[in-house]
């Protein structure tokens, strides 16, 4: 990006990372976010360009690096889910579960929603099982 990209970007931004009472830490809304805004727009990425790894691939790796795995990415009972080094992680994978989530992950574009209006401090929360059901876990 350059940096008149980048100005013209910072609107855009909507959560900060902080303390989670939930769990460790999450995301938190910094402004308050109307339902229907797409909360991360430039944390998409190309689905298509997913890899499913077996745990038996990564077996012999570091228990630490595969309890980040398990914290960050998409996981099976078998497999983990993901597009680019754990290196690379961006806000959106601290998103933190809710069986009430006041965001939706949607498949289809790769991005995440705000289900309602959202209020300055309020922790962004998403049902992890959209992806366990998503075409792009049972279809790999």
């Amino acid at each position: 990006m350059t940096k008149e990209e980048i100005i013209n970007f910072l609107p855009s931004t909507y959560c900060r990372i902080k303390t989670s009472k939930i769990h460790g830490v999450g995301v938190h809304a910094i402004v308050p976010i109307k339902q229907g805004t797409n909360l991360f727009p430039d944390c998409s990425t190309n689905l298509k360009e997913i890899k499913k790894i077996s745990k038996k691939e990564v077996s012999r790796i570091d228990d630490e690096v595969k309890k980040m795995m398990s914290d960050f990415l998409i996981e099976s009972k078998t497999h983990y889910y993901m597009t680019n080094s754990l290196n690379n992680i961006n806000i959106s994978y601290f998103l933190n579960h809710s069986p009430s989530p006041n965001c939706v992950w949607k498949e289809d574009d790769d991005c995440f929603y705000s289900l309602k209006d959202l209020n300055i401090g309020e922790e962004l929360t998403l049902d992890y099982e959209d992806y366990s059901v998503s075409d792009l876990v049972l279809n790999k």
